[in-house]
Parts: C-alpha cells; structure tokens; sequence
C-alpha cells in the first residue's frame, strides 16, 4: 500500500477523499456560526475550531490512519 501525503487529499464540499474514497467530513456546529467540528470515523465530533484547521485536521488524521495501515518506514538507525 502506498504510503499518501497532502497532494492525495481531495475536498468534495464538505467531505474529504483520501486515495477516491472517502474517508472523513467537517460539519458546522449548530450553536456557534462559523465554528467547525471535524466527524470522526466513530461518529463522535472534535472540538470546535475554525473551518481551515478543521479541513486541515480531518486530512492529517485520515492521512495519518491510511499510512499507518501502509507499510511502516524503515527506522533509523541510533
């Protein structure tokens, strides 16, 4: 599996493709305008933070899943 970075994010409105799949959203919270929540995988939601940090934290934390899944990097050695 191919290990992915930021230029693999995709944004479709409000939903974020990893790889042509979905893999997360952002959703604006319901009581404070202009506040974001990231969706997780489990349904729960982040805390609120502006719409650009949410985007970016929904791509780092799919991007972060997906190549966890990949094959680990080779470590260095001390």
């Amino acid at each position: 599996m191919k290990r992915l970075g930021h230029s693999d994010v995709l944004w479709r409105g409000n939903s974020l493709y990893l790889a042509k799949r979905k893999a997360g959203s952002i959703v604006e919270d319901d009581r404070y305008p202009g506040m974001w929540r990231v969706r997780m995988s489990d349904g729960s939601l982040s805390d609120m933070v502006n719409r650009t940090r949410a985007k970016d934290a929904a791509a780092a934390g799919a991007i972060y899943r997906h190549n966890q899944k990949a094959s680990p990097r080779p470590q260095e050695s001390p």
